[in-house]
């Protein structure tokens, strides 16, 4: 079954696709883009909006995982029930300055961004859409709770049209694949703060920097850093971080972060 999906009238497509260019404005150093891509996610998704308020229903949905059958239709139902209750005009409304602001201030290649879980994506909101038929719709409901009851399934990965998977390889794959695993995290974390008041983030960042000055200090002993200089910087380093808990969470400090923690996976690896 092959259902139309209008991906920019998709809440949590538009948030999924400004979140991936933020990150490439972040791997290329682009400091003005990066500041243009977190003003717009903060105008159009700040606590209170109504598309914070649609996208919050899709992540209740889409972060869900490893539940029981009948939870997983509870969960649906539940869902579904919530998003009856939003304001549609409201949120279209919202959806078209939004849809303006990326095109005039972006670019419409924001549109083609890569963005891992489309299907799933595609696949609520025509479970939420009025327009799809209810036959349609309990088909749908059944592969959602097929999701949601199966451990760690990617179906996404064969469900991407020939332009947007174009698209991901030249502009986003090369770079943003080469990351470790802990700067990707470090990157979502900041970007999903621009949402929920930095929560997640300061939590994130806690047991990040406490993590990052353990590994350092049991390189303390080691012989290169005797040399003057080195261990000049190793302890600016650490300072740095002690001043993390005194400091807002900014682009300056999250990008100080990421150094940080390739200085340490260098160190570990050399």
């Amino acid at each position: 079954m092959r259902l139309k999906h209008n991906k920019k009238r998709n809440t949590a497509f538009l948030f999924e696709a400004l979140t991936r260019e933020y990150v490439k404005a972040v791997v290329k150093k682009n400091s003005a883009r990066q500041t243009l891509v977190r003003n717009i996610i903060k105008e159009h998704f700040s606590k209170g909006s109504i598309l914070k308020e649609e996208l919050s229903i899709y992540r209740e949905v889409l972060e869900s995982k490893n539940l029981n059958e009948e939870t997983a239709k509870g969960l649906l139902s539940e869902a579904k029930n919530r998003y009856s209750s939003l304001k549609k005009q409201e949120i279209f409304s919202r959806q078209n300055k939004l849809i303006k602001e990326i095109n005039y201030t972006l670019s419409s290649e924001v549109f083609g961004n890569f963005v891992p879980n489309y299907k799933n994506l595609a696949t609520i909101y025509n479970i939420f859409n009025d327009k799809t038929s209810i036959k349609e719709k309990m088909i749908l409901e059944s592969k959602m709770v097929e999701t949601l009851t199966t451990p760690d399934v990617d179906d996404d990965k064969h469900h991407i049209d020939n332009l947007t998977y174009k698209t991901f390889v030249e502009s986003f794959n090369k770079k943003y694949s080469q990351l470790p695993d802990n700067q990707k995290e470090l990157l979502t974390n900041y970007i999903a703060s621009f949402s929920d008041n930095s929560l997640s983030l300061k939590l994130y960042l806690n047991e990040q920097v406490s993590e990052l000055k353990t590994k350092l200090e049991s390189f303390k002993t080691d012989q290169s850093l005797t040399n003057g200089e080195l261990k000049e910087k190793y302890g600016e380093v650490m300072v740095k971080l002690d001043s993390y808990k005194d400091r807002e969470i900014d682009d300056s400090m999250i990008s100080e972060v990421l150094k940080i923690q390739s200085l340490v996976q260098e160190l570990e690896n050399a």
